[in-house]
């Protein structure tokens, strides 16, 4: 599932500079029918959906039981996907002189952020949903009779926002924050009362055990 998600990331990547000219044309609440969306701000929607649907598939029980602290190790994987998204952006402005690169990784970090904290708070089911329609949504309510999206529309913000891009990281940061704390809640959880009546058995079973030798 790893090579699945990291294809996913670098094939946007590549994939954004091709339809930099394109756009969704989604009807807006304040300024009608304008330019669009364009498509590069859209596609960090499918790398973030795969990997939250890769997330959702282990079961939560194997985080609580692991030697080894999963989470942190999920956290750490998350981190590299975003720096590398960011790597490959300065690549491609850089090298093709793609100004959006930017805006592409800081919304498929914000994207990812979301996604995480929906997950959170509602279940794996709705993260990969969420992100779907968080673009969507801010289309539709986000910008202003001007035609320009709003402060809090981040992911509508030219690359060059320093505001959408602060905003990304801390809405990513308190993402896999929210995971972390998912995972120290997890493995908080006692013992089955099955598994501690099964023990205090095994236990009496052994005493008798020892009391029959000694006699």
């Amino acid at each position: 599932m790893a090579v699945v998600c990291t294809t996913a990331l670098i094939g946007t990547m590549l994939l954004a500079p091709l339809l930099a000219g394109s756009a969704l044309p989604i009807p807006s609440l304040f300024s009608g029918v304008g330019k669009g969306i364009p498509i590069p701000l859209i596609l960090p929607v499918i790398p973030a959906a795969i990997v939250l649907h890769a997330m959702s598939q282990v079961p939560q029980a194997y985080d609580a039981v692991a030697v080894r602290p999963v989470r942190r190790y999920r956290a750490g994987m998350l981190l590299t996907a975003c720096i590398t998204a960011a790597i490959l952006a300065g690549a491609e402005n850089h090298l093709i002189d793609f100004p959006m690169a930017f805006a592409v990784a800081r919304n498929f970090a914000g994207y990812l952020g979301v996604g995480l904290v929906v997950q959170r708070l509602f279940g794996p089911t709705y993260g990969p949903l969420s992100v779907a329609a968080l673009p969507v949504a801010c289309a539709v309510v986000g910008l202003g009779p001007s035609g320009q999206p709003f402060a809090w529309t981040w992911p509508l913000h030219e690359a060059s926002s320093v505001l959408a891009a602060a905003t990304a990281v801390c809405v990513f940061g308190i993402g896999v924050a929210a995971d972390l704390l998912g995972g120290r809640a997890g493995r908080r959880t006692r013992p089955s009362s099955r598994l501690r009546g099964a023990g205090r058995g095994k236990r009496s079973q052994l005493s008798s055990e020892v009391a029959r030798r000694q006699r």
